[in-house]
């Protein structure tokens, strides 16, 4: 069954299920009440995670405040005041060597007017939202292309492996990179991934805009390369395993694991696409994903589920940019960046008897 109580013991990325053979599709709806009016005004927000420990749903946004944290239901739980963000883009949880969940958000380009200490670097604070440390110089004009001491420029995204070694997407729009880089937890890099020179490339281990990066428990390494329109997967030893590329000209720009099965072992995947200059209709996409680590190679995948997101208009670009999964309800929380608008919480029906727990 499905892993929904608060007081089960689930793992930190995906909850462990009993197989279901055949997967019906599930419809989609857009919860409006979600969220419940709070006072918090959004604007730009860029990205959407849910903390596994405590299963609130974080909301990062490029305006005050930073970060808000949210019941299933849409009510405000808690939020940070911090000063210390410049242009964030991404949030994700890790625990310290005590066990401790800390947050770590990638702080990417500094506003136009952003003073030092704000960019291009990744920022590391406990859950309340006090600074720990970062990884990178930060600065309105420290963006580069270094690799010893690391150097960032518009850092995407982190993941972590399973011996705690950073796995950074680094290189948004215009930027100096297009690399995927490993780290070791004192930002020692350990690889990099690009075309030469950091520039855009489309094969194997290469990336145009690499924007979102999940690592998987068989130690492969999924990259949203949202340019190159596609989902490119390889191993932590830099193996090229296959890629997704069902997405037409859509941009790939999020990532996020769900329900998880254990015969045979299996993870749903959810793709969020869009169209990479703003606005229209996005989509999100479903894909069954074999966990078995004795094959690794992904071939011939395709969605058994997907839905459409329309992209409002706004002043400014607006992009599906992020998204999480409660692996428990298979409901999808997400951000169109872009303009004041708020995060989206879509819900997962099935017609009776198809949810895939049951029995």
């Amino acid at each position: 069954m499905l892993c929904a109580s608060p007081l089960a013991n689930c793992a930190a990325k995906h909850d462990s299920l009993p197989h279901k053979a055949a997967f019906a599709a599930p419809t989609y709806t857009l919860d409006t009440s979600f969220p419940k009016p709070s006072g918090i005004s959004f604007n730009t927000v860029s990205w959407v995670e849910r903390d596994p420990r405590t299963r609130l749903i974080y909301i990062l946004q490029r305006s005050q405040p930073p970060v808000s944290a949210w019941a299933t239901d849409g009510t405000l739980v808690s939020k940070w005041s911090t000063q210390t963000l410049g242009d964030p883009h991404s949030i994700s949880f890790h625990p310290d060597a005590r066990g401790v969940t800390q947050v770590w958000i990638t702080d990417m380009a500094p506003p136009l007017l952003a003073g030092q200490g704000y960019g291009h670097c990744l920022k590391e604070f406990t859950i309340s939202g006090n600074g720990i440390g970062n990884i990178g110089t930060c600065g309105e004009n420290s963006q580069g292309t270094g690799l010893n001491p690391v150097q960032f420029d518009e850092v995407t995204d982190i993941a972590w492996d399973a011996t705690g070694h950073l796995l950074v997407s680094d290189g948004d729009l215009n930027g100096l990179n297009n690399r995927v880089l490993t780290l070791d937890p004192n930002g020692k890099v350990l690889a990099s991934w690009s075309a030469p020179g950091d520039k855009p490339g489309s094969g194997p281990g290469q990336f145009d805009l690499p924007h979102a990066v999940l690592v998987d428990q068989c130690s492969r390494v999924w990259v949203a390369d949202a340019l190159n329109h596609r989902v490119q997967v390889i191993g932590t030893n830099g193996k090229y395993h296959g890629e997704l590329s069902s997405f037409g000209s859509l941009g790939i720009y999020a990532l996020a694991f769900g329900t998880s099965f254990q015969f045979p072992p299996e993870v749903v995947l959810f793709v969020g696409a869009s169209p990479t200059t703003g606005g229209g209709t996005g989509t999100v996409s479903l894909f069954v994903v074999p966990m078995n680590c004795a094959h690794l190679d992904i071939t011939n995948l395709t969605p058994f589920a997907t839905f459409n997101v329309p992209i409002p208009t706004s002043t400014s670009m607006t992009l599906l940019h992020s998204l999480t999964v409660d692996p428990a309800t298979w409901d999808v929380y997400l951000t169109v960046l872009g303009g004041n608008l708020p995060p989206q919480k879509w819900v997962a029906t099935w017609p009776a008897g198809q949810r895939p727990d049951s029995h």
